[in-house]
């Protein structure tokens, strides 16, 4: 359990504050102050924002002969913010979250095995919103594929990412998944974003990540509505599974609310809090009644934390990797 007088306290004593750079989140722009009035390559997903158009994204749709033995029935539909609850009512407030900008979708058929599919194209407003909704409706035992940035398939659906874009291809009927991905990457082919990862994810150390529990949160971080602009991933050290986490702000100002918005909220909730919070670094920690052991601290920009490690040698050195991965990207 944690102590006054852990190793935590040694904590700040080790970790170098970045360079001051504006933060960006989903669906708004980074700039380097560098290269200012010139969007970002991440921030656009590959694409000018001026450029997109309902239309334009129905041309992303795979033509006939694209992939084999698949063809488009019918017309192509498309939505955008405003109606978006027409086709997923119920599920649209979640993509709005990630400033989702339209979807085009259509019906495909392969007539020599009578499969029927559903192809959605959402765009959202940027790479790292398009990681998000992809992370958010990913289940933790997916069966991972290599398409696009990084997707999953089953017998029936295949779900991927690439820049802005989260595709979804639903069949009817289960069957041989092989030809739902010769779909799927007939559409990838046609996506105008490279097929990277968020810069933001190399901030997670690799030792002990659990593969595919990155998650992009843009609001309702830990809980807490009034966080947004949160990163996560699972971690296993032995038996021990545990989370790592952090927060992203714009100015150190940001940052300080956050951290006494956790911190007020663990004081109310949480047990055995030992505050450390007025050191140059601000840290605390408690015992959350669903994470176990939590440990918070704030460093410039950023708030990160670990939840369920109870080791603090491993907490002080998975703390100190973050916060010097942090630095280095200049999110700090």
């Amino acid at each position: 359990m944690y102590r006054t007088g852990n190793p935590l306290t040694a904590l700040a004593g080790t970790i170098l504050l970045g360079l001051f750079l504006s933060l960006s989140g989903c669906g708004r722009s980074s700039q380097n102050p560098s290269a200012a009035g010139k969007e970002s390559p991440a921030a656009a997903g590959g694409t000018a924002a001026g450029a997109f158009s309902l239309e334009a994204l129905t041309a992303l749709l795979p033509p006939d002969g694209a992939a084999a033995g698949w063809r488009m029935t019918g017309q192509a539909r498309t939505y955008g913010p405003d109606n978006l609850w027409e086709y997923i009512d119920g599920g649209a407030e979640g993509y709005l979250v990630y400033n989702f900008q339209g979807v085009a979708t259509a019906d495909f058929e392969l007539a020599e095995a009578r499969r029927q599919a559903v192809v959605d194209i959402y765009r959202m407003a940027n790479q790292l919103c398009g990681f998000g909704i992809f992370s958010a409706e990913r289940a933790p035992d997916a069966n991972v594929v290599d398409i696009g940035s990084q997707g999953y398939l089953s017998d029936n659906a295949l779900n991927f990412w690439q820049g802005p874009y989260y595709v979804k291809v639903t069949s009817f009927e289960s069957g041989d998944p092989s030809k739902l991905e010769l779909l799927g990457r007939a559409v990838a082919a046609r996506l105008d974003a490279d097929a990277g990862m968020p810069s933001e994810l190399a901030v997670f150390p690799s030792e002990g990540l659990i593969e595919g529990t990155q998650r992009y949160m843009a609001r309702d971080v830990l809980g807490q509505s009034a966080l947004k602009n949160g990163f996560s991933a699972d971690y296993k050290h032995g038996e021990t599974e545990f989370k790592l986490f952090f927060i992203l702000h714009d100015n150190t100002e940001a940052a300080n609310e956050s951290y006494r918005v956790y911190h007020e909220f663990m004081q109310q909730y949480g047990k055995n809090l030992q505050d450390h919070s007025g050191e140059e670094f601000p840290l605390f920690s408690a015992q959350d009644p669903y994470y176990g052991t939590v440990v918070t601290m704030q460093s410039g920009k950023a708030v990160l934390g670990i939840m369920g490690l109870d080791d603090p040698e491993l907490v002080n050195e998975y703390l100190k990797q973050m916060a010097s991965k942090l630095s280095l990207q200049d999110l700090t």
